[in-house]
């Protein structure tokens, strides 16, 4: 992967469209300061991604537009585009398929940038990916600007650990597990959120399945009550006369029980009170020997410990009993030895003073010799020196003149050469060929500037209608959805309502409904949905036909007669509409006072023909008061009703109260009905609005489709006005270049004329020069060999005087030495003998200390174990003490527990006996009252009680029956208010509760699997890591010793995690031990940045490398090794450097020039180093 063009436009000080080839792998740019260099590496940096306006030396994005100058206006878009060759297929994923990648990053004014890849709008994180793992990026080790060199090596441990990351291509990883762990996050949120939901859903389903259970309940138990509420009352008064008579028998029964129950009772707890006592007395026992049995076991581990330390004891001193005999024994050997090397030592030295004096008498004679012929040989070297000096200067000078000659007549051929050529090149340079394809470009220009300005406007102006369209939009989406949820909430309690209306109206048996079906009058209306009332009298009307709401309305009763037979069970009633003949006679019939005076129950119905005839015999009244008046005069089959619901007849009254109007029925059916139109006008509005709806959806998109298409036109002609401005920059660029050559060259031949003459002038003077200086060499030839001869022979005598004084300095030295030698031993014997005397005196007496120690220790070793023994015999008799109180105990404590058992059994059951005796003696006088009370309550409700009884089964068993009953009725009072249409709220919120619980159990799966992902990434990057640390560190380690020409350095590691460990740098140049590498110079800390980028080059070679002045605080020997490691690494690596030294620059194969001619714009002129020479040597 190759860098091949940077094309900057609008960029800083690059106005004008500038493309910068970049054609080799060692690219260097020139020029003077402030000309633009730096800008370009501030191009690199912006385009790969960089949002930090400060690391582009600017205080906001918009800064890196060109500002305008003194000439120039300033521009409101800036763009930088990078193009790749990617043939190696480095870039992976989405793009390795292409050959060629550009990158291309566009900012207009107010600081929005935008990115491209291949063309095609992209995000920033796009183009970050695409460069993860290759080693660039905005702060990358790849671009290296002015002072950030030597930062390098300072950098925190943490911020040298992301370069390490982008070199192992860890950062993908990172960028990954980034993303992983905010996936998680959200994952976790979402998972949160919906248990949030569920165990709402939980506790909604717990109190709705609670609710539709009662429903369910509550239809069931009604049907059965209806059955069993007419025998109940027959039922319980035929069996009380025998109760009676069995609660006589039984109360005698329970009090003779009571009083042997109460006997029994009395004899247990004597018992009892015998067993405590007992278990008392062993309890005493038990503590008296625990205490001694606790007391021995002390004792015994204090004996043992104690037997076991002094055992220990004595094992220590019986080892350093053995060490110290044979410390004394060795000790004693030494002295010994020691006495007599001292001896010979001494007889030495005595025999070896003499000697040396005498050595040292005769090196100082032969010392005052080799003087006298050093000082003679100096004289005759100084005066064949002086000589020497002369000749050479003379040869110096002459061999100078001939150069000069040869320089001249060299500089004259070559001034003639150039003289020709630039004559030759004046001739061929044509100025008029660029200016003719110039003109047009600019008209070309000017043309798209305008056309770009004209679709940027159109594109506001759409950018902004769209805007308001999204607005209308969501607000449309928004009122839809309001009506939406109101016409879901009516639905709601429409189906409520008719639920609860379905369930009044009790739907029929299984075996009705099947008879009903045969009839074929399953579609017949029912009495209830037909009756519409006045407002205000629903609650009388429901009083007086509330049980005949289920009738079913058909044409004729004589229609259904002839099929009764066919049902087997199940209660019907059918009602038919009545002719006028019939109406006319029930209203004319009455001729009483209340009817004069108050209307009738059919005044306040409307519109229902299908009603009972009787119902013209029921009188309407507006108060209880006024009806209770007129009550006398009603006769037996007549009735009043009033508002409230009070029913009175001649000798009855009826009261029905109801807290909630809404549970009467004849209002729930005038809401459903204002429900229902509800409905269809919220049905109709939603319709209104979802043509609405569309209608700004479908402008919405015709208007982002217009958008899109000159958004592509846009484009188009601005990749056409970039080529042009490219075309028209190179055009301009080549004749500027082409003129200040035609300037140079007229200027080179008017230097090169001037040249030739001083050139001719100057070999005349040579000449002369070079035959004086021969006449004086032939002079000096003469005197040369006497000097010669006389030095000769002075270096004979002194070379035989400074052998002899050599010989006698080395026999006295080594005469000296061996003296000296002896006297340092004799005084290391003499110390060593003392300090074993006093060591030896130590250790006799340590040794004697120890033998009175091992005899003194026996005798108390041995009282101890005795001791040991009695007590471990004394805790062995009490141990078995102690189990058998235990045992005796536990039996003892197990007899109090079933005496206490059997005591509380009796205590319970004398309690229960007396409670029931008590209970029995009540039935017997609530027998007798209930019994009078249900007579009565037979004879109200009008039947007999004989017949009642003749038609009861023989099978009935009352208090079986009446528990059936009771049972029932509790049933329906403990369902409490009836929701009816929780079956199908519930039966919904149960399939929601299912899918819910389907995505928790997705999301915790997911969570499973990005754990997974981050432990796979945590060890591919550790692995990662360490692998390139350890080549890194490698690397650096052979880089520095040859950039600084010695020393060492190394990097390490902060933590043992490395996952989040830093790394620091440790330097050491040659003769240097520094702490830290804040202590090297900044010539140091650039070799040792220089060392260290390109070790991590060596691993990771980034695709180019950028380096703005590096070489700056180096002298000209590090500039070379810092040139000849960057060519060595451009074999791998296109570098791209900045530079002022002529050395780096000479390295380059291609050369390119910043210029600012025209100040604040900056242009480039670039040369082929290689192309370039060829043609000078052609």
């Amino acid at each position: 992967m190759q860098l091949k063009r940077i094309q900057l436009i609008g960029f800083k000080s690059f106005v004008d469209a500038t493309s910068i080839p970049v054609m080799s792998h060692m690219n260097a740019v020139v020029g003077p300061n402030g000309c633009g260099k730096s800008n370009i590496v501030d191009a690199l940096r912006w385009v790969t991604g960089e949002t930090s306006a400060k690391q582009l030396r600017g205080q906001s994005m918009s800064d890196v537009i060109f500002n305008g100058t003194t000439g120039r206006k300033p521009v409101g878009r800036a763009a930088v585009e990078l193009t790749f060759d990617n043939s190696d297929r480095r870039i992976v994923g989405e793009y390795a398929a292409f050959s060629e990648i550009s990158i291309r990053r566009e900012v207009v004014r107010d600081g929005q940038s935008n990115y491209f890849i291949n063309g095609v709008p992209a995000r920033r994180r796009d183009l970050v990916d695409l460069f993860l793992g290759t080693g660039l990026g905005p702060r990358s080790y790849a671009i290296i600007e002015q002072g950030m060199i030597s930062q390098l090596v300072e950098a925190k441990p943490e911020d040298m650990r992301s370069h390490f990351e982008e070199v192992a291509g860890i950062s993908k990883y990172r960028e990954r597990r980034r993303e992983t762990e905010n996936r998680m996050r959200h994952t976790q949120e979402n998972c949160d959120r919906l248990n949030d939901l569920r165990d709402e859903l939980e506790k909604q389903l717990r109190h709705l399945q609670r609710q539709a259970n009662s429903a369910e309940q509550y239809k069931l138990l009604q049907q059965e009550q209806r059955v069993m509420n007419v025998q109940m009352k027959a039922l319980q008064w035929m069996d009380f006369e025998n109760q009676l008579s069995e609660k006589k028998e039984k109360s005698d029964q329970f009090s003779v029980h009571y009083e042997a129950q109460l006997a029994a009772l009395r004899e247990h707890e004597t018992d009892i009170e015998k067993s405590r006592l007992q278990s008392q007395t062993l309890l005493d026992e038990k503590d008296e020997v625990q205490k001694r049995f606790y007391g021995l076991a002390s004792e015994i581990a204090r004996l043992e410990q104690q037997i076991q330390h002094k055992q220990e004891q004595l094992k220590q001193w019986q080892q350093e009993l053995e060490e110290s005999e044979l410390l004394w024994v060795e000790l004693t050997q030494q002295s010994a030895l020691q006495s007599e090397q001292i001896d010979i030592v001494t007889d030495e030295i005595e025999a070896l003073k003499p000697q040396a004096d005498d050595l040292q008498r005769v090196m100082n004679e032969a010392n005052q010799v080799l003087i006298q012929a050093d000082q003679r040989m100096r004289q005759s070297q100084n005066d064949c020196d002086n000589f020497q000096k002369q000749m050479s200067a003379t040869a110096q000078q002459l061999e100078v003149s001939k150069t000069n000659i040869s320089h001249y007549e060299a500089q004259k051929k070559q001034l003639s050469d150039r003289l020709a050529q630039a004559q030759t090149q004046l001739a061929s340079v044509s100025l008029s060929t660029l200016s003719d394809e110039i003109n047009p470009l600019n008209e070309n220009t000017n043309i798209l500037k305008s056309k770009i300005t004209d679709i940027q406007a159109t594109l506001l102006q759409l950018s902004q209608s769209i805007q308001q369209q999204r607005i209308v939009h969501q607000e449309s989406q928004a009122v839809l959805s309001q009506g939406q949820g109101e016409l879901q909430k009516i639905e709601a309690q429409q189906a409520s309502l008719a639920a609860l209306q379905q369930a009044q109206l009790q739907d029929h048996q299984a075996d009705t409904q099947s008879w009903l079906a045969q009839q074929q009058l399953t579609q017949c209306d029912q009495l209830g949905k037909l009756i519409r009332v006045d407002a205000g009298w629903e609650l009388a009307v429901e009083t007086v036909l509330g049980d005949y709401f289920d009738a079913i309305c058909v044409d004729s009763i004589d229609a259904v007669t002839d099929a009764l037979n066919d049902l087997s069970k199940g209660q019907l009633t059918f009602m038919t509409a009545q002719s006028p003949e019939r109406k006319q006679v029930e209203a004319t019939k009455h001729e009483f006072e209340p009817h004069k005076i108050l209307p009738t129950i059919l005044s306040v119905i409307q519109h229902c023909d299908n009603l009972p005839s009787w119902l013209s015999s029921i009188y309407i009244a507006d108060n209880l008061s006024e009806a209770l008046r007129l009550k006398s005069q009603l006769q037996a089959s007549e009735s009043i009703v009033t508002r409230e619901g009070c029913w009175v007849g001649n000798n009855w009254l009826r009261v029905s109260k109801s807290h909630n109007t809404e549970e009467n029925f004849l209002v729930r059916e005038k809401n459903l009905k204002n429900l229902q139109i509800s409905i269809t006008e919220q049905k109709e509005k939603l319709a209104e609005l979802q043509a609405q709806q569309a209608s700004a959806k479908a402008t919405l998109e015709q208007l982002e489709e217009t958008r899109d298409a000159q958004h592509k036109i846009f484009q188009e002609t601005t990749a056409a006005l970039t080529e042009t401005q490219t075309n028209l920059s190179a055009k301009r660029s080549r004749l500027e270049t082409l003129t200040q050559q035609q300037h140079r060259l007229i200027s080179d031949i008017q230097q090169i004329e001037i040249q030739i003459t001083q050139s001719e002038t100057a070999l005349t003077a040579a000449n002369t020069t070079v035959a004086q200086f021969s006449e004086a060499q032939q002079l000096e030839a003469s005197q040369k060999e006497f000097l010669f001869a006389a030095r000769a022979e002075a270096e004979s005598n002194l070379s035989a005087a400074r052998v002899d004084a050599q010989m006698k300095k080395q026999q006295a030295d080594e005469r000296t030495i061996r003296l000296t030698s002896n006297e340092n031993q004799l005084n290391v014997l003499t110390q060593s003998m003392n300090s074993n005397q006093r060591q030896l005196g130590q250790v006799t007496e340590r040794r004697d200390t120890l033998k009175t120690q091992l005899i003194d220790a026996d005798a108390p070793l041995k009282e101890w174990s005795e001791l040991l023994q009695i007590s471990l015999k004394s805790k062995i008799s009490v141990e078995a003490d102690l189990h058998a109180i235990e045992s005796r105990l536990q039996t003892e404590q197990n007899q109090l527990k079933q005496y206490e058992s059997n005591r509380d059994r009796l205590s319970k059951s004398l309690s229960g006996l007396q409670e029931e005796q008590q209970q029995l003696r009540l039935a017997q006088q609530e027998t007798l009252v209930r019994q009078t009370t249900l007579k009565e309550q037979i004879a109200e409700m009008q039947f007999e009680l004989e017949t009642v009884l003749n038609e009861l089964s023989p099978e009935a068993n009352l208090s079986e029956w009446e528990e059936k009953v009771h049972k029932l009725q509790s049933k329906i009072e403990r369902l409490g208010p009836i929701n009816l249409a929780a079956i199908d709220e519930f039966k919904t919120l149960s399939e929601r509760k299912t899918y819910m619980d389907s995505q928790v159990a997705d999301l915790t799966e997911s969570l499973e699997i990005l754990q997974n992902a981050i432990r796979k990434i945590d060890r591919e990057t550790r692995h990662l890591f360490k692998d390139t640390f350890d080549n890194v560190n490698t690397h650096f380690q052979n880089l520095f010793p040859r950039i600084f020409g010695g020393g060492s350095a190394s990097l390490v590691l902060t933590d043992d995690d490395l996952l989040t460990t830093g790394i620091v740098v440790k330097a050491q140049p040659p003769g240097k031990r520094n702490a830290t590498i804040h202590m090297l110079s900044g010539g140091e800390k650039t070799l040792t940045a220089i060392a260290l980028m390109f070790a991590m080059f060596q691993l990771n070679p980034a695709p180019f490398c950028v380096l703005d002045e590096v070489d700056a605080p180096l002298d000209d020997l590090n500039v070379g090794r810092f040139c000849h490691l960057v060519k060595e690494m451009s074999k791998d690596t296109q570098f791209l450097i900045i530079s002022h030294n002529k050395v780096t620059i000479e390295t380059a194969d291609h050369l390119m020039g910043v210029t600012m001619q025209e100040p604040g714009v900056s242009r480039i002129v670039s040369v082929d180093m290689k192309q370039a020479v060829e043609l000078v040597e052609a």
